[in-house]
């Protein structure tokens, strides 16, 4: 396991100032996600979100192409406690600012990479549950016509195809997000987190300490799948198809 010497109290501090300075230089080489050559690989409208949320470690060469609503929040909590001491109680939205490293472009190529993918379907509802009924996106983007009403599953699934649906990193399609070739990804899925991540943090950390479970934005997507509505799959599978059709391919 390498901690780069990083260790105990002042571990989060001494990597934060670390990274960065390795940010600065690079955003003083590449001005915008459109330059960036890591992000220029991605569809315009994915690359600033793709940014914000780029994961690497530098000491493992690993690249991990993190996506909104499929359990970031566990994964890089899961990773942060296999990387080095010190880190444990630190918060998890300081822990995705952390490990917000941007690689050199000779890094990324030279990297291996990984991505954790969600059922599209559940992931869909799962954005309807977390920001759907959310006050402060129900005033943003008024789903159901107005700055109050909490939409049903239909109106807000409606509201993207017809206005939001590149407008935000929680509504992108997964594949938009992720740099470069499926194919040169080790791809894992949140049905089957804990092996994958058991097997990544092994493999790049020398450690596995568990499962880390980050619940604060958890939403009972699964259960309420299995009841959305003809009308409702239809513009899912219309928002998603791509993500449908590479998650299907996953599972045989």
């Amino acid at each position: 396991m390498s901690d780069n010497g990083l260790t105990g109290r002042n571990a989060p501090v001494a990597a934060m100032a670390k990274r960065n300075l390795r940010n600065r230089l690079v955003r003083l080489r590449y001005a915008s996600p459109d330059s960036y050559p890591v992000t220029a690989l991605l569809p315009e409208r994915a690359r600033q979100a793709a940014m914000s949320r780029v994961c690497y470690a530098p000491a493992q060469k690993l690249f991990y192409a993190r996506l909104p609503k499929c359990a970031n929040s566990t994964i890089v909590r899961t990773m942060a406690n296999a990387s080095r001491p010190g880190l444990e109680d630190v918060r998890i939205n300081r822990l995705k600012a952390l490990f917000n490293t941007l690689p050199w472009p000779r890094e990324f190529e030279a990297a291996a990479k990984i991505t954790v993918l969600r059922d599209p379907v559940e992931r869909a509802v799962s954005a309807w549950r977390d920001k759907g009924h959310s006050a402060a996106f129900i005033r943003q983007h008024r789903y159901a016509g107005d700055e109050e009403t909490i939409p049903t599953l239909e109106q807000f699934l409606i509201a993207l195809r017809d206005n939001d649906y590149y407008r935000n990193g929680h509504y992108l399609p997964q594949l938009d997000m992720i740099p470069g070739p499926i194919e040169r990804y080790d791809v894992g899925t949140v049905e089957r987190l804990e092996p994958f991540l058991e097997r990544v943090c092994m493999t790049y950390f020398g450690q596995f300490s568990g499962l880390q479970n980050v619940l604060h934005h958890a939403t009972d997507s699964r259960k309420k799948k299995l009841e959305i509505s003809v009308r409702e799959r239809a513009l899912i599978e219309a928002l998603y198809a791509r993500d449908i059709a590479f998650y299907q391919s996953l599972r045989g």
